[in-house]
């Protein structure tokens, strides 16, 4: 009988140890131990916006921001009429003076069940544009929309690209008039599963490249993969792991579009959206407190603090040149760099903010 309550023990000990650790390990991933000293400031205004100006892409020639926008918080409610939700595309004319910096709605008619998330723009040899929009329709299956671009900046749709990989998208990055890759930041849909999956911080996620024709993974085994884009030269594919807290770089097959894995760069904070400048220089929205945003998004006056990482991949160096508390901006997902300036945008609150873009890269 005592051997029995001692072998009880024992299991129970374990168990404890266990969820100790497993606790630790994500508390420290989303986190919760981490300090912020100080501040970061940079010169900001406020654009007024719809709800939820979550991702940015900037034709630098033209000198156009598109942002992608919906009201998640209405459709996380679930309140009656939700499913109606409907998000949209909307353009900042930058060429204009920076006091009259707005947002235009610029989202076509089709398709009427539209709720953009990720986007990328791509720019053809022959300077045709297109807007590639990672979409979650309220009826379900998350799909990549693609919309050519006129003149003028106004969207027409071209074509709504289907996969059974295409899981939970998150964020896009175009290299081809119909080609692309696209982050599963999950791959199941089950609530639970993806729950267990992010509190064990399994690596169990992948991007997905579309050649024209088919979808297949290019890359897996990834802990939340979320923004991704790439480089000038499209010979380098950059890829945020928020749960990771860190960038995954690839070396690109032009040709085939296969993915090799070159290098891990640890930042230690909830990286979002990755913004590449022509310059090659990386601008990433993050949230060192991945908890905090998590709270956030059940409560608007839960402030989750929002930080700007630039990464000189040419110099080897990454540093932080902003960094809010959550009282100028709560919940950032993206910095979209534009000469000295760089716009800011969030997950849920109705604004854009325009920051001064500092080259002095500093320690948090």
């Amino acid at each position: 009988m005592f051997r029995g309550w001692r072998i009880a023990g024992y299991i129970a000990l374990a168990v404890v140890v266990i969820v100790s650790v497993l606790a630790w390990r994500f508390l420290s991933a989303a986190g919760y131990f981490t300090g912020i000293r100080q501040e970061i400031a940079a010169d900001c205004r406020a654009i007024p916006a719809v709800p939820g100006p979550e991702d940015i892409a900037i034709d630098h020639e033209r000198k156009l921001a598109y942002v992608s926008a919906y009201d998640r918080r209405a459709v996380m409610a679930g309140a009656p009429g939700s499913d109606a939700v409907r998000g949209g595309i909307y353009t900042i004319d930058l060429s204009a003076p920076e006091a009259d910096w707005a947002l235009s709605p610029v989202t076509p008619a089709t398709p009427e069940d539209f709720r953009p998330h990720g986007i990328s723009l791509h720019i053809d040899e022959d300077g045709a544009r297109r807007l590639f929009v990672v979409s979650h329709p309220a009826k379900g299956g998350d799909r990549v929309e693609i919309f050519g671009i006129a003149a003028d900046g106004t969207l027409s749709h071209e074509e709504s690209v289907e996969s059974s990989l295409f899981v939970s998208l998150n964020d896009v990055v175009a290299v081809g008039p119909r080609s692309f890759y696209a982050t599963n930041d999950h791959t199941t849909k089950s609530g639970l599963v993806r729950t267990l999956s992010d509190g064990l911080l399994l690596r169990n996620s992948n991007v997905v490249y579309f050649d024209g024709s088919e979808a297949s993974v290019a890359a897996d085994t990834l802990l939340y993969p979320n923004g991704i884009n790439v480089s000038p030269d499209g010979q380098t594919v950059y890829v945020a792991s928020t749960l990771g807290m860190s960038m995954y770089v690839y070396e690109r097959d032009a040709e085939t579009g296969a993915l090799a894995g070159a290098d891990h760069v640890r930042l230690g904070t909830g990286v979002d959206n990755i913004d590449v400048q022509p310059d090659g220089t990386l601008l990433i929205g993050a949230h060192p407190k991945v908890l905090d945003f998590v709270s956030h998004a059940a409560d608007p006056a839960e402030l989750s603090p929002s930080q700007v990482v630039r990464i000189e991949p040419s110099q080897k160096k990454a540093g932080t040149i902003y960094l809010n508390l959550g009282g100028e901006i709560s919940g950032i997902s993206v910095a979209a760099g534009y000469g000295d300036k760089m716009l800011l945008g969030q997950v849920f609150e109705p604004r854009v903010l325009v920051c001064t873009q500092s080259e002095e890269l500093r320690a948090w």
